[in-house]
């Protein structure tokens, strides 16, 4: 448990994750504008009616989904997942993303995927190449 529970410059990002995440900004391959971070997407589930305002709030920040970080370079948006050890669940997360991004968002620039991890369960290279998810081991 220990520093899991410090508060991070990333929202959302356990401790280790905004580690992993800052050894990867200090090689990152991309020319960056900008970096938004925790960006919701999705509608998110509707409260019982009658509820509250802060239940209604309550429900949507709880149920909406979140990617890490939204990098915006000069010819491409990028949707970044980041890990400590990668497995199948972070290419549904991304490819989720993705469609959700796309839907809310309605980008005219290029999409990219991207997974920033320390380490890769067994089995994931081929499918991340596969789905053209760019990969970065930190």
């Amino acid at each position: 448990m220990g520093g899991e529970l410090m508060p991070t410059l990333y929202p959302h990002m356990k401790a280790h994750e905004s580690a992993i995440w800052e050894r990867f900004l200090e090689v990152a391959p991309w020319t960056v504008r900008s970096i938004r971070y925790d960006v919701r997407l999705g509608r998110g589930a509707e409260a019982p009616a009658g509820s509250p305002d802060w239940v209604q709030r309550m429900v949507w920040a709880l149920s909406t989904k979140r990617v890490d970080a939204v990098v915006e370079t000069q010819d491409a948006t990028i949707l970044v997942e980041v890990k400590d050890r990668a497995s199948l669940s972070a290419v549904g997360q991304l490819l989720g993303y993705l469609a959700l991004y796309v839907e809310q968002y309605k980008p005219q620039r290029r999409m990219r995927l991207a997974l920033v991890c320390e380490a890769l369960a067994p089995d994931m290279s081929a499918m991340l190449v596969q789905y053209g998810i760019e990969t970065f081991i930190v």
